[in-house]
């Protein structure tokens, strides 16, 4: 009985230890300020996973940031604001996948669709390690925007990704 009671207070603090935890992850957003720009953000993974894997979703996390103003700046993540949500299967054992889901894309009011999508699919870019800047990206869409999309996406799996898809070099 003793040593049942060992093993179960020993599983019981060791529980934690193999959870996830969490971390801070760099990833890269769309930002609508007038022009197209696109930032280095820092987030917080409370429940981080892969690094590369929690980078690409954050892509698609909302920035609000804090102001001195008495109204909030609103959301200035343009891949947020539009409803474009990336994703990969990093960390399984199959090759790696990367995805954009587009099925709600809505035009964020002042930029062109394409420039919004072009500029989220720079942010996959620089987010990629070397060993993965030929993986191509799939997406799913809604039919009235799948035909555009399409174009653009195969345009981004074509491209050197060594080289800058959207805007200025960093």
């Amino acid at each position: 009985m003793k040593i049942f009671l060992t093993a179960i207070l020993a599983l019981w603090l060791a529980a934690p230890a193999s959870a996830t935890t969490a971390a801070l992850v760099r990833t890269y957003q769309p930002f609508g300020w007038g022009s197209i720009t696109i930032e280095p953000v820092t987030c917080y993974a409370w429940n981080a996973q892969t690094y590369l894997g929690d980078a690409l979703r954050y892509i698609s996390a909302k920035n609000i940031p804090p102001n001195f103003a008495k109204e909030s700046s609103g959301d200035l993540n343009l891949a947020s604001t539009s409803h474009l949500f990336f994703d990969n299967n990093y960390g399984s054992e199959q090759p790696l996948t990367l995805f954009m889901k587009a099925d709600e894309f809505v035009i964020t009011e002042g930029y062109s669709r394409e420039d919004i999508v072009k500029a989220c699919l720079e942010c996959v870019r620089r987010l990629l390690p070397a060993k993965y800047l030929k993986t191509p990206l799939t997406f799913s869409a809604s039919p009235e925007n799948k035909e555009w999309m399409s174009k653009i996406i195969d345009e981004f799996n074509q491209h050197d990704r060594s080289k800058v898809f959207f805007g200025a070099e960093p």
